[in-house]
This record gives structure tokens, C-alpha cells and sequence, in this order.
């Protein structure tokens, strides 16, 4: 039996998203937060829509929890600024909130 070898691969650059495509993914969050009827008046959405503006502009990825008052609910957030990977939300239950 051989020795394993010890050369790593090369990994590859990472390639970012554009702002066009950063921009189409937030819309698509927003779109479904407000189908659910989660308008921006609301403490939490709001501060995520200062999140995702921040995130089309840098590019910078960002995840998170945001509590949404009143509605006995917790938005997870995934915002990812890497190609090839999309952007998450998701609607958590919590009596506590």
C-alpha cells in the first residue's frame, strides 16, 4: 500500500454575484414577505429591508435572525453574495415573540 498523497487541490476563486443578480434575489424575499402580508411598517421587516439594501449595494453576505414582533414569528435570513448560491428566507414559529 502506498502512501496517500499529499497535494491539496487548488480551490478556485470565488466568484461574486452582480448587483443586478444581488438585486433580483432580494426582490424575490420581498415579493414573498409581502404576499404573506408582511409589510415594511413592521419593526423587523424593516430592518431587514436595511439589511438587503446594504447587501445590494457591498455585496456583503450577511446571516441572521430578525424577530418579528406581534406575529409570533422569527425571519431566518441567508444573504449570500457568492455565485451559484441563492439567497434564503425563511418564516420561523415561536410562541415567545
Amino acid at each position: 500500500m502506498g502512501k496517500k498523497s499529499r497535494r491539496r487541490d487548488k480551490k478556485g476563486v470565488k466568484v461574486l454575484k452582480t448587483m443586478e443578480e444581488r438585486r433580483s434575489d432580494i426582490d424575490n424575499i420581498k415579493e414573498k414577505l409581502t404576499s404573506l402580508g408582511l409589510s415594511e411598517e413592521m419593526d423587523g421587516v424593516a430592518i431587514f429591508y436595511k439589511r438587503a439594501e446594504h447587501f445590494i449595494e457591498t455585496g456583503e453576505s450577511w446571516s441572521g435572525k430578525i424577530k418579528l414582533e406581534g406575529c409570533k414569528r422569527i425571519l431566518d435570513l441567508i444573504l449570500t453574495g457568492t455565485k451559484g448560491k441563492e439567497c434564503l428566507a425563511g418564516l420561523l414559529y415561536d410562541k415567545t415573540v
